[in-house]
């Protein structure tokens, strides 16, 4: 699977995105703008996937047939949560069988059905360094749901590792704290939308 790494960190929603371009010399950031993501993440009752380390989701944006995703072996690299990453094509409303392969080969035979949705406006910037992308920063403003109701509004920020070395990771953080951001937290999206539905989630207070 390819290997997926980024630093995650809780903001308010005062919180003001600052000014990405030049945060190292040769570096420039380029805005794509705000997209709204719907996500649904596919787990058993009793959460088997979750505490198997996976996650399985469709994700989709406005006029696009969106894609399933699934993600194993989360682990910490400094700041950064690791975790492998693998996309699938397929309908939303049911997962396609080369993902459920995967799953069953980790899990067993699990019946999965929806658990958690959440929708996400995302306002991304690319930190490119010599016409190759070195990072991206995505600002996300999220709300859970359920069914048509919204549960739970919170807003973080992601900063995505491609090819980034040491120092530009240290003037990115820097620079974020100077905007006013928290301290990293790698609590999963769906994590805390599954805290806030009333789930018990092992290894984490619920909420």
């Amino acid at each position: 699977m390819p290997e997926e790494r980024e630093i995650k960190i809780p903001v308010d929603m005062a919180f003001v995105l600052p000014d990405l371009d030049g945060v190292v010399d040769g570096t420039h950031a380029l805005d794509r703008g705000t997209v709204e993501l719907s996500a649904t993440y596919w787990d058993t009752d009793d959460l088997t996937l979750l505490q198997a380390k996976l996650g399985l989701r469709h994700r989709s944006a406005p006029g696009e047939p969106g894609k399933w995703t699934l993600k194993a072996g989360a682990r910490m690299v400094g700041h950064a949560v690791s975790r492998e990453e693998t996309d699938f094509a397929g309908p939303p409303d049911e997962p396609p069988q080369a993902a459920l392969d995967v799953v069953r080969q980790e899990v067993g035979d699990v019946s999965l059905h929806p658990v958690a949705q959440l929708v996400t406006d995302r306002h991304t910037v690319d930190l490119v360094v010599g016409g190759t992308r070195r990072a991206e920063v995505a600002d996300d403003r999220v709300s859970i749901r359920f069914g048509d109701t919204t549960v739970q509004t919170f807003r973080e920020v992601e900063v995505e590792l491609f090819d980034a070395d040491q120092s530009l990771i240290d003037a990115v953080m820097s620079r974020l704290r100077s905007a006013g951001v928290g301290e990293p937290d790698s609590t999963p999206k769906y994590v805390r939308a599954l805290l806030a539905l009333g789930h018990h989630v092992p290894g984490h207070a619920d909420g």
